[in-house]
C-alpha cells in the first residue's frame, strides 16, 4: 500500500490552534511564576507544567508545519516580564495550575470527543 495521508479536519485545526495559543500563554505565565516562587515543591510542579506547555507548543508547531498550515502567533517572551514585582503567593501559583489543568483536560477531551 502507498502512503495515504488524511488531512486534518477544520475542528482539529481549530482545536490545535486554540491549544497552541493557550499553551504559549501558559509558557509565559509559568516562566513568571517560576521566577517568583519560593517553595521548592511548588516550583517543581510549576516547572513540570512549563515543560508540558513547551512540549505541546513544539508538537503542535510540528503538526502545523507537516500539514502546511500557518503557525499561530501566540504569546511570546515579549508578553511577559519575569522581573516584574511579585503579584501572588506560591499557593496562588499552585491554585492557578490546578484549575488550568482541569480546564485543559476538558478542552483536550472535547477535541477527542469531536473526532467520534
Amino acid at each position: 500500500m502507498g502512503n495515504h495521508h488524511i488531512r486534518l479536519t477544520s475542528s482539529e485545526v481549530g482545536g490545535l490552534w486554540a491549544n497552541y495559543v493557550a499553551d504559549t500563554m501558559f509558557v509565559c505565565v509559568y516562566k513568571y511564576y517560576i521566577a517568583k516562587v519560593e517553595d521548592e515543591e511548588i516550583k517543581k510542579v510549576l516547572m513540570h507544567a512549563l515543560d508540558l506547555a513547551q512540549q505541546h507548543v513544539e508538537i503542535i508547531t510540528k503538526i502545523f508545519k507537516e500539514e502546511g498550515h500557518a503557525i499561530p502567533h501566540g504569546f511570546t517572551e515579549k508578553d511577559v516580564t519575569e522581573n516584574a514585582p511579585r503579584l501572588f503567593s506560591d499557593e496562588v501559583f499552585l491554585f492557578y495550575t490546578k484549575h488550568m489543568t482541569k480546564g485543559a483536560l476538558v478542552t483536550y477531551g472535547a477535541i477527542l470527543d469531536s473526532q467520534q
